[in-house]
């Protein structure tokens, strides 16, 4: 009995203490609000993320850095934000979990976008470079490519122009195709292609991720030839909304200064010199006074009239962003104007973007939805020459007036009539050029969709669709300017011929991509498998209607004018199609040996049936030395090492539609007799072509894909905790089947601006070294400073041309020789492609024996002149003797970046260098053959026997031939890209007015440019091939100083 009272009693016992564990453990496991507080560096930190380790249950920081969540007593706290140190910290039934974020001097972790995927920066085969909103946001402009430079080891981005709303030019690596405009890369944004700059705000962009090598590019096939550019837009986060302004204000001022000579020294060198150099007698001497006396009573500076001091540039946008677990928002709009430093130049842009995220179950959909509005004011693309050209004794220009009156006193009975006429007549062609004026205005519409299913925690498939339309009209207005005398009756100027051209230009996309992804791991072996295809059809519209003749300048529309039969209208229309298949593979072991393999089939309409499909395969390995045992003992200096090594292939599909195909079009080319386009056979003077049609074109079904082939071997380390990290690469790409305009014979019976065929005519190749490095320091007392600095070398080279075109002269590639051109640049094997043949100079002719010498190469040599080179000994000076002088593209650049900051301090500069490029200073050429350019007051008299610069005697200006090396220039030059000073107001004192960020800023742009360059800037070369290093007296860069302020709501 009492046994039994025992273990009844015990069994009681245990029941009790069970439940007594059991109240315990859950009274420590129950919900509980925890508060805090999350600063870095001594001062608050709003946006943080707090989640609960294990659930969707999350948090953010307000402006204070405070927080407020519910959570289990025993739960894990994880509190991540953009730039700092993940913490994770356990609760142990705390009400109150105060954090200190360290900044993350790590980028190992950091997520890289890729095609059609991300990976880690550990995980990465190929050569990929990342550059952040921040860094991007520290300089003020209207392209991405300006926002670029310096900043990405091997990408070469120069400006193509000063002129508002210009793009930068961007060489990836090198040249990759031989026609001009084709040498840029993909840009993807959002995962969707455009084949051209897609002008984002940079207040729209998360990141800029740059793929520099084939093995990288190869996922895009046909289009990654010249590199991909990969932008990523901003998305919303879950928390409270997060509202960001950023207004700043600037003025800008020409950076250089033109070299005309002032009224004394023009009339020096064209009267006075002139008089005694050839020995006038005084009676000549008076009528060369005479006839033009307005030498010594005009001082005009065309440059002041038409600069606009102290020009506009301003900048705003906003951001709004925010959400919800299931969906987030982000919305931004940005306003940029930046006036012209020189009359009739103005850009204006207008940005949105609105981005959605919404997630449910295994279903994520996103969607993104863009407007842009452009305005551009584009002067005459000869003004600038005009300017140059501009003889100071003329008298000043009125830019209101529509007429000149009484400014040459031009008068029956003056008998200086018919040279004060011609005067009066060049002035106003003048005018007519610097007020020749196109708008441009255009409107893009873009949007996308995309939508992820999870089929399980290893697959996902994800559709995307895309669709683009653009619209833009463009307007130019030539106007008239009529010449009175002072009895006030018009006078008769043939060239005076009012014109308007109007051109509508219309553009469509359709992108549509279905890929499927599986990722798994299997033990210490994980694997990503990529399947999927992708469709693009784009279509271009072109009509274009010229009128003449207006009757009424003060009324531009199209009805007041006079249409010409032989101008009319015109247009085109194309549609491209390209359709892909995708797969790609990366795999890794343990995080340690890496590998990624891909391979695209595409097919593309720009090729005839049997070369219209192309395959473009690559792989790429990489070795993490530092997850070694044996690196152990090494990891407290060098903590991280990388050995990657690549190999793959691109193509380029990028030239003028229908090539492959013959090409007819309705045309007057076939005459009848006296044929007119009213029937008038009474004309029989005045034959004019028959209705027909012509053939423009010549297929040929023989093009196929230019093939681009590369192999890349690259090193990345991370020394002291990463706090100094290093990158480098060397590369070697061979671009195969190079397409190229050829210029058919006359015999073909093609003619004109179509007389070009497209042919594979060559192989080119390109090798290189690439250098990043960049150190983190932070220190005590709220102070942190870092700087990088990047280093690129590039070798170009042709290796084969067509034996039926072993030099190709590149049409574009010109020195302006008053009326006609010298081209300067070419394609042959054995040099850079675009390199300077010119004909070499041997210094003036100083000595009788020397002069005695050269007449044997050209008889009329006089004094002075400058002599050249015969190289070939034929007794002449001719194309024949041109050499090769270098060309426009650097041996080397290197980029240098610094920011420090200091509480509530902030300050950053940037520098850009660029080496071993020469310049044609095409603009000096011009102004010497002009007789304004300041040098030639120092110019060689019997006077001045050790001047270097040739005898300028008004006529003859074979000294000044635009093709020799006489006008060639070290094109070496380090700038100031930009410098930033700022200051933020401390959060505690921003409370009670509802921000949790305002900040303060001054910035500068193209502050200072070191150089020997004579011109207004080395950095010369247009948007292509042909002009790389050709100044042709292009619009000049501008030096910006801004003042800006950022608020956070």
């Amino acid at each position: 009995m009492n046994l039994k009272l025992f273990y009844y009693c015990k069994s009681k016992l245990l029941v009790a203490l069970t439940i007594c564990f059991l109240s315990f453990s859950f009274a420590n496991a129950q919900t509980i609000t925890i508060n805090g507080n999350v600063v870095a560096e001594g001062q608050p930190l709003p946006g943080v993320s707090i989640l609960v380790k294990g659930t969707n249950k999350g948090a953010v920081t307000d402006f204070d850095g405070n927080y407020t969540i519910d959570a289990n007593s025993n739960a894990v706290l994880v509190f991540s934000y953009l730039g700092y140190e993940t913490k994770e910290v356990s609760v142990n039934g705390r009400t109150t979990v105060n954090v200190t974020l360290q900044t993350d001097l790590s980028t190992l972790d950091e997520v890289i976008v890729v095609g059609y995927g991300t990976q880690k920066k550990k995980e990465l085969t190929g050569a990929v470079v990342q550059v952040k909103a921040e860094v991007l946001e520290q300089t003020t402009t209207s392209d991405i490519g300006a926002a670029l430079q310096g900043q990405i080891s091997g990408v070469n981005i120069t400006s193509s122009s000063g002129a508002p709303g210009e793009e930068a030019n961007i060489l990836i690596r090198g040249f990759s195709s031989l026609i001009d405009g084709q040498n840029s890369p993909l840009y993807v944004v959002d995962g969707i292609p455009f084949d051209s700059d897609p002008q984002l705000s940079i207040s729209e962009i998360e990141s800029i991720d740059v793929l520099k090598d084939a093995a990288s590019a190869s996922i895009y096939g046909t289009r990654g030839a010249g590199g991909v550019i990969l932008i990523t837009t901003k998305q919303g986060k879950v928390g409270q909304m997060d509202i960001r302004v950023n207004s700043e204000y600037g003025q800008q001022q020409i950076a250089s200064t033109f070299h005309n000579m002032t009224k004394e020294e023009y009339t020096y060198l064209h009267l006075l010199r002139g008089a005694l150099n050839t020995d006038k007698s005084q009676g000549g001497v008076d009528g060369d006074i005479h006839r033009n006396s307005s030498y010594f009573t005009n001082n005009t500076d065309i440059g002041d009239v038409l600069l606009n001091d102290n020009a506009v540039i301003q900048n705003h946008s906003v951001n709004v962003s925010g959400g919800k677990e299931g969906l987030t928002y982000n919305f931004n709009a940005n306003f940029f104007q930046q006036e012209g430093v020189f009359y009739n130049s103005d850009y204006k842009r207008f940005n949105v973007r609105s981005n959605t995220k919404f997630t449910k179950g295994r279903w994520t959909i996103t969607t993104g939805l863009t407007f842009k509005r452009d305005d551009k004011l584009v002067p005459w693309p000869g003004m600038m020459n005009r300017i140059r050209d501009y003889q100071s004794f003329k008298p000043a220009v009125d830019l209101d007036a529509n007429t000149i009156a009484n400014i040459s006193e031009v008068s029956t009975e003056d008998p200086t009539a018919d040279w004060r006429l011609n005067e009066a007549r060049a002035l106003a062609n003048a005018l007519r050029s610097i007020k020749t004026e196109e708008n441009r205005a255009g409107n893009s519409h873009a949007g996308n969709i995309q939508f992820e299913l999870d089929l399980s925690d290893a697959l996902k498939v994800t559709g995307r669709f895309g669709i683009t339309y653009n619209d833009q009209k463009w307007v130019r207005i030539v106007p008239r300017y009529d010449i009175y005398n002072t009895e006030g009756n018009l006078i008769n100027n043939p060239n005076n011929v009012t014109s308007q051209r109007v051109t509508d230009l219309t553009s469509s996309k359709l992108t549509s991509e279905q890929f499927a992804t599986y990722n798994k791991q299997f033990g210490n072996h994980n694997f990503t498998v990529l399947l999927g295809t992708s469709f693009e059809k784009s279509e271009n519209e072109r009509y274009q209607l010229e009128v003449r003749n207006n009757l009424n300048p003060a009324i531009t529309v199209l009805d007041n004018y006079e249409l010409i039969w032989d101008i009319g209208s015109g247009g085109q229309d194309f549609t491209r199609t390209l359709i892909g298949n995708i797969a790609r593979l990366q795999y890794n072991f343990a995080g340690k040996y890496l590998l990624s393999a891909s391979g695209r089939y595409d097919g593309s309409s720009q090729f005839g049936e049997d070369n219209r499909w192309g395959f473009f395969p690559s792989v790429s390995v990489g070795w993490n030395v530092d997850e070694e045992p044996f690196w152990d003992s090494f990891k407290h200096v060098v903590n991280s090492f990388k050995i990657r090594a690549g190999y793959g292939t691109t193509g380029n599909d990028r030239f003028s539609p229908y090539s492959n195909q013959a090409v007819v079009e309705p045309a007057r080319d076939y005459v009848f007799g006296s044929n007119s386009p009213s029937g008038d056979l009474n004309n029989a003077g005045n034959e004019q072509g028959a209705l027909g049609t012509t053939q423009l074109e010549y297929a040929n079904q023989n093009l196929k894909w230019e093939t681009n082939v590369e192999q890349n071997l690259g090193f990345d380390f991370g020394l002291f905790k990463n706090r100094f990290t290093i990158s480098a690469d060397i590369y070697k790409n061979e671009k195969k089947d190079l397409l190229y305009q050829i210029v058919n014979p006359p015999s073909t019976g093609v003619s004109g601006a179509f007389r070009n065929t497209v042919f594979n005519v060559g192989n080119m190749e390109n090798k290189g070294f690439e250098l990043a490095a960049k150190y983190n320091h932070r220190g005590n007392g709220g102070f942190s400073w870092n700087v990088s600095g990047t280093f690129t070398t590039n070798e170009n080279v042709v290796t084969k041309t067509s034996i039926n075109n072993p030099i190709i002269y590149l049409d574009r590639g010109y020195i302006s020789d008053r009326g006609t051109r010298e081209i300067v640049t070419v394609i042959t094997e054995g040099y850079e492609a675009a390199a300077f043949f010119l004909r070499e100079t041997a210094g003036i002719i100083k000595t009788p024996e020397q002069l005695a010498e050269y007449r044997l190469i050209e008889p009329s040599a006089q004094m002075g002149e400058l002599m050249y080179v015969d190289q070939n000994a034929d007794g002449a000076i001719d194309d024949n003797d041109r050499v090769y002088a270098g060309s426009g593209t650097p041996d080397f650049e290197t980029g240098l970046n610094f920011s420090a900051r200091y509480k509530g301090f902030d300050f950053s500069m940037q520098w850009y260098g660029a080496f071993g490029a020469e310049v044609m200073n095409g603009s000096k050429a011009y102004s010497y053959q002009g007789g304004v350019h300041r040098d030639l007051f120092y110019s060689w008299t019997e006077h001045n026997t050790n001047a270097n610069i040739p005898w300028y005697n008004g006529n003859n200006t074979r000294s000044y031939r635009g093709g020799s090396d006489f006008f060639l220039e070290d094109g070496d030059f380090v700038r100031l890209r930009n410098l930033s000073l700022g200051y933020s107001i401390p959060k505690k004192l921003l409370k009670d007015i509802g921000l949790s960020k305002l900040r303060l800023y001054i910035q500068g742009q193209n502050l200072w440019t070191i150089t020997d360059y004579t011109g207004f800037d080395p950095e010369v070369g247009g948007n292509g091939l042909s002009t790389r290093g050709i100044d042709q007296g292009r619009y000049p860069l501008s030096s910006q100083v801004k003042a800006g302020i950022q608020l956070q709501f």
